[in-house]
């Protein structure tokens, strides 16, 4: 097949690109045509293409800054667009629904045929992740902004995949046909596999120091950042650090009395930040009971997996039922003493620690995989392809 994923983000910066990235490699290892368009981070005119593991990556100029450069350029979806006329592919599959890929995709799936997957990763508007950030412009304005892309285009996708139960119910509550529908959360990158101990990565990096070492991936909404931080200082063992790895964390206050305790490693490389994961003990997954947090899929998860160390997480969303049904850490109430808890509880039996990250190991190699996620799309593109229902004249 030839299939196109069309996403919001910079290449190599954020969630969908890395969501749409996740999905096209076990395609392409799966001997499809992929091509993967982002947006490009230094690009003002020209489209670039190029190839990187087995797909081709189309990177679209954009105009605008900071949060603006997130698919909401006209200048971006217009040239998309035009990059699009005269090519045929079978499948279009947006990542979200934002006006730089929804629109491309409606102009695919009108004038060459393709069938347009949509792919809801994230709970935006009507409650959801805006009202999580901070700032009463997100609040007020691009709160139902979101909403409108959010929901207006999906019925008319031909398949919709989502991320989460609390997605799905959204998705059929819109009108959309169950039978058009597929809950698949992303796989872990057999790439991102790594057997290293907490004493070799922590050589590997010259970290110094004994102290267990409590890991958190990437960004954060800011509830989630107080239930964490109110969570370390609860400890029973207060020599316990907590690290924040990579970026997207850069605004979390920390309280002086817990500046000590606290590191960041600021962004960096992919590999290095697998290597940090890896000098943990153990993983945190702090997540409040809101909407934004019920209807989405955190994907630091697949990291933490993969490098096989436990995970705590709030019994939020659907993410704690891959944690508590493969024993592969601790599900625990979104309240700061329970989390704590759930942490000391792992740090005072580590043998029970290491056994629950083998199994994580082992999950992200097998059920939990890019290439059980890889044969699930392809099954589902395959249907949707095969509807009579639907104008399958994009096919070549």
């Amino acid at each position: 097949m030839r299939i196109l994923f069309l996403v919001h983000n910079m290449t190599r910066r954020g969630g969908a690109y890395y969501h749409g990235l996740g999905f096209a490699k076990p395609l392409a290892r799966r001997g499809h045509q992929v091509t993967l368009m982002s947006i490009s981070p230094t690009a003002r005119w020209r489209m670039s293409v190029s190839e990187t593991e087995g797909i081709t990556l189309v990177e679209a100029p954009d105009w605008f800054w900071g949060m603006g450069r997130t698919g909401w350029d006209p200048w971006d979806t217009v040239r998309r667009v035009t990059w699009l006329r005269g090519r045929a592919f079978d499948i279009v599959h947006t990542v979200d629904t934002r006006p730089a890929v929804v629109i491309p995709a409606l102009f695919a799936k009108r004038f060459s045929g393709a069938m347009w997957i949509a792919d809801w990763t994230d709970w935006w508007g009507r409650g959801g992740a805006a009202t999580e950030r901070e700032g009463r412009f997100v609040k007020k304005v691009v709160g139902p902004v979101e909403t409108f892309f959010e929901e207006l285009p999906r019925p008319h996708a031909d398949g919709t995949i989502v991320i989460s139960k609390a997605l799905q119910e959204r998705a059929l509550g819109l009108g959309i046909d169950p039978a058009t529908t597929l809950r698949l959360p992303p796989g872990s990158d057999p790439d991102t596999l790594r057997s290293l101990s907490v004493s070799e990565a922590r050589n590997k990096l010259g970290l110094t120091g004994d102290a267990p070492i409590v890991g958190y991936l990437g960004n954060i909404y800011p509830r989630d950042a107080e239930l964490l931080l109110e969570a370390i200082q609860l400890l029973e063992d207060h020599d316990a650090r907590l690290m924040f790895i990579g970026g997207g964390n850069e605004k979390v206050g920390v309280p002086p009395s817990l500046a000590r305790r606290v590191l960041r490693t600021g962004r960096v490389p992919f590999d290095e930040m697998l290597d940090y994961l890896c000098a943990c003990d153990v993983l945190a997954l702090p997540l409040t009971d809101s909407i934004a947090n019920r209807g989405r899929w955190p994907s630091k998860i697949n990291e933490y997996v993969a490098v096989g160390r436990p995970t705590v997480a709030s019994d939020v969303g659907d993410v704690s039922d891959l944690v508590a049904r493969h024993d592969i850490g601790l599900v625990v109430e979104p309240r700061a003493a329970a989390f704590a808890s759930g942490i000391d509880e792992l740090l005072a039996d580590p043998d029970r620690a290491r056994a629950m990250g083998d199994r994580a190991r082992k999950l992200a190699a097998s059920d939990y995989s890019h290439a059980a996620v890889g044969e699930a799309l392809e099954e589902f593109y395959e249907r949707i392809l095969g509807d009579p229902s639907n104008n399958t004249g994009g096919r070549g």
